[in-house]
């Protein structure tokens, strides 16, 4: 087994079917480079350098981490994955039954790349399948320190033999009463769901997603979710991935979107990435009515499961047949630069040690006086 560090665009582009055949085998849409790819060609932060590390067995591609590298002011090299700043579940991806290996493999590659791992960071990746802790596990030499952890709940549904029906028989039934109320009431509105399927469509699906998630977070002090640069980077991606992998959802009332959401494919996972709605038809409950449409088409394409994101809404619950824990870790490996890296880190670690001990009431009185 041997690895490649590839730092040209170019020649990641190159690898892109037999990376893709990974991350559909592993179920993970946005680490796809259909996904990936328009992400660092329109939003990787200002100053960031390529370092994918390509694993290989012989001819055949068995594992891939695209990652970048960013550095502060300190110099402190800090290794992210592609993407992970607008995605959840951005993970390395390997053949089937070689993740271990292949973990093992990426660390090594690491370990001597240039620059020097200061800091692994992960971002709501999934506690179980584990690849924070195979990276740590795995890591030539002693094991990175922990420097950051934190948890956020994302609920799914399981689509098993892919029953509609039964999944919607299992909801509460103060929910199926409430959802065909709903339902019947958009319908008497003229309001019909159109999923996107040409590239003019997507464009303009895109668009309404725009307008109507920024619209509702305007009186909210804005949304850091959907930037002008993310904005070209999903342009980027309805030319990049299949019609098949990516779902774009509208409401329509009398030809215009008053409702939409944005869904991506990879294997049998749908993974919900963002929606966004009219507040004048908030009663009807358009992100719910949407999620409903989304999840009955899933059913209907053969999808084992279903991702609503991370969070803990509580509209995601009333879908949700179970949860996963992801977790944002910071690894940081012991070596030359270890001593320096954990001082430049102090002012961080006691920032976020005074706020996960700090009452909410304490937070509160802080936030209006700083106002």
């Amino acid at each position: 087994m041997r690895t490649e560090v590839l730092t040209d665009v170019a020649e990641l582009a190159g690898l892109r079917a037999e990376w893709d055949a990974l991350a559909v085998a592993a179920g993970r849409p946005y680490s796809a480079p259909g996904w990936a790819l328009p992400w660092w060609s329109a939003a990787r932060p200002p100053g960031a350098e390529l370092r994918a590390i390509a694993v290989w067995d012989e001819n055949e591609l068995v594992g891939m981490a695209a990652c970048y590298v960013t550095r502060d002011r300190f110099g402190i090299a800090t290794w992210r994955l592609l993407a992970d700043v607008t995605s959840s579940f951005v993970e390395p991806v390997a053949a089937a039954g070689r993740k271990v290996e292949v973990a093992a493999a990426i660390a090594r590659a690491m370990r001597g790349a240039d620059p020097a791992v200061d800091v692994l960071s992960m971002s709501a990746v999934p506690r179980a399948g584990g690849w924070a802790s195979l990276a740590r596990q795995r890591w030539a030499g002693p094991r990175p320190v922990l420097a950051a952890v934190s948890e956020t709940r994302a609920p799914f549904v399981d689509l098993p033999g892919g029953d509609f029906d039964a999944w919607l028989s299992g909801r509460t039934s103060k929910f199926r009463k409430a959802l065909r109320a709903r339902q019947r009431e958009i319908a008497r509105d003229g309001g019909t769901f159109r999923r996107a399927t040409t590239t003019a469509e997507m464009a303009a699906a895109v668009d309404d997603l725009t307008r109507l998630h920024l619209g509702r977070w305007q009186l909210r002090g804005g949304s850091a979710a959907i930037t002008p640069e993310v904005v070209t980077m999903l342009h980027g991606a309805t030319r990049s991935l299949d019609p098949s992998r990516l779902h774009l959802w509208t409401l329509d009332v009398g030809g215009t979107a008053v409702g939409a959401a944005l869904f991506v494919a990879a294997g049998d996972e749908v993974h919900y990435w963002l929606g966004g709605f009219d507040e004048d038809w908030a009663k009807r409950s358009p992100s719910t009515v949407l999620l409903v449409e989304a999840v009955r088409h899933a059913a209907r394409e053969g999808y084992r499961r279903f991702s609503l994101g991370p969070g803990t809404g509580s509209y995601k619950y009333r879908l949700a047949t179970g949860e996963e824990t992801l977790e944002a870790v910071d690894l940081v490996p012991r070596g030359l630069r270890f001593p320096y890296v954990r001082l430049c880190q102090s002012p961080y670690r006691f920032y976020r040690l005074a706020a996960n001990h700090t009452p909410p009431t304490v937070k509160q009185r802080l936030r209006a006086l700083s106002w």
